[in-house]
């Protein structure tokens, strides 16, 4: 949520999330810089999938979706968390879409989606909490599992979909955001 709330100070600066540039944090104490992360963005990447996003034909149906998430640099990261978000077709609310995620292969985690309407400044966002998704040592990816169902009720369309993704060794900065999109086209 935290992340959330940065990409919409992002928005209203008329600045892309995805177009950051990077931003190096200093410590107040030097450390040898393999052991401390830089916490920048493009710190985290991964796969996505905005040119194959799943497509829902029918209310409940489970959509899937597999990205990797990536530490692109050499120092491990501890704590690293995402949040989702979800941009509905033309703003309009219906009804919320169901978000499981799991990591690595572990248990299932279920993602509250909260609707955030329109401002001057955003788009109408579903928007999940945080989700920890644990270490993440220096130059690797591990697979994140997604499942969408969309109930009846949901407003047929694109929904762009985003995770941002920080570390608690970073604070809460933006170390990277993933496409992540899906689709509802009822028959």
């Amino acid at each position: 949520m935290r992340l959330f709330r940065w990409g919409l100070v992002a928005v209203a600066a008329g600045v892309s999330v995805l177009t950051m540039p990077p931003v190096t944090v200093q410590a107040a104490t030097a450390a040898p810089v393999s052991s401390k992360p830089t916490c920048a963005y493009g710190e985290i990447t991964g796969s996505g999938n905005a040119s194959n996003e799943p497509i829902s034909t029918r209310a409940g149906q489970n959509l899937v979706t597999y990205t990797t998430v990536r530490n692109a640099k050499s120092a491990p990261l501890s704590g690293v968390f995402f949040d989702y978000q979800m941009a509905p077709p033309s703003n309009h609310k219906g009804a919320a879409p169901t978000v499981w995620w799991k990591f690595n292969g572990g248990s299932w985690h279920h993602l509250i989606m909260t609707w955030h309407a329109a401002t001057k400044s955003s788009t109408a966002q579903w928007v999940s909490g945080d989700a920890v998704l644990g270490n993440l040592p220096g130059s690797t990816g591990h697979t994140l599992e997604m499942t969408v169902d969309y109930p009846s009720g949901a407003t047929p369309g694109f929904y762009d979909g985003t995770l941002l993704a920080g570390a608690k060794t970073c604070g809460y900065q933006l170390l990277g955001a993933i496409p992540v999109t899906t689709a509802y086209r009822p028959r």
